[in-house]
């Protein structure tokens, strides 16, 4: 009997498993196991903070520690470091939400206009970036609930300038069937972007939704989810 394919989720800049916590109740009740990467790149202490490379082996690590069939669902900027990642024949697909999908010799801060970062980003001289005060509620929460966007906001950490200069060597959505599902009210990554790394997927579908589906239309993705990679 083939076992339906664990979930393995990604998460983006400052966030941690934690994002993902309602997702994998939602994707439980529906009988699929899912389990979540720990970035190293997102914390608290800027010199025991990793950078792009140290994120790329934590999901290598991750998919191959999965016994069985495994879907990588990469969120934000958990896309550009899936993109670098190394999977064995046993992932069987990669699934893009709303993230950055980059292809080799780029950068994923390439894929962003030149000039000043996004007003959602604020860099440091300890070596991290972070969000600013008042920023992250508008732009990765604008359709969550006021308590789950407060609590969201309250539990994003720093993350190392390391993961920036970077090029993927290796993209893995090359060699991986892939899905890219745009967040057509993402206010974060605009939904144009999204639109241009989708024409490099197999597959691509539209979720109606902003920056952080997972925390404010967790059971309709989790019907999405179930849905792709079945």
């Amino acid at each position: 009997m083939t076992h339906p394919a664990t979930f393995l989720l990604v998460h983006g800049s400052w966030h941690g498993p934690w994002c993902f916590g309602p997702l994998i109740t939602a994707l439980s009740e529906r009988g699929r196991t899912a389990v979540a990467v720990d970035l190293p790149s997102v914390g608290d202490d800027p010199a025991a903070l990793g950078g792009y490379a140290d994120d790329a082996a934590a999901i290598t690590e991750a998919a191959a520690a999965i016994d069985g069939p495994v879907v990588v669902v990469a969120h934000s900027y958990g896309g550009a470091a899936t993109a670098e990642a190394s999977f064995g024949a046993h992932v069987e697909r990669l699934i893009y939400l709303g993230a950055f999908m980059p292809d080799t010799g780029r950068s994923y801060v390439s894929y962003l206009p030149p000039g000043p970062p996004p007003p959602y980003v604020g860099l440091r001289d300890d070596g991290t970036f972070v969000v600013p005060d008042g920023q992250a509620i508008g732009h990765f929460y604008a359709d969550c609930t006021p308590d789950v966007a407060a609590w969201a906001e309250s539990r994003l950490r720093p993350q190392s300038q390391q993961v920036m200069a970077p090029v993927v060597t290796q993209a893995s959505w090359r060699s991986t069937p892939t899905t890219y599902v745009v967040l057509t009210e993402d206010r974060a990554i605009p939904p144009e972007l999204q639109r241009e790394f989708a024409t490099s997927a197999d597959s691509m579908a539209e979720f109606a939704a902003s920056h952080s589906p997972f925390l404010s239309r967790t059971s309709d993705l989790a019907d999405l989810l179930v849905e792709i990679a079945t």
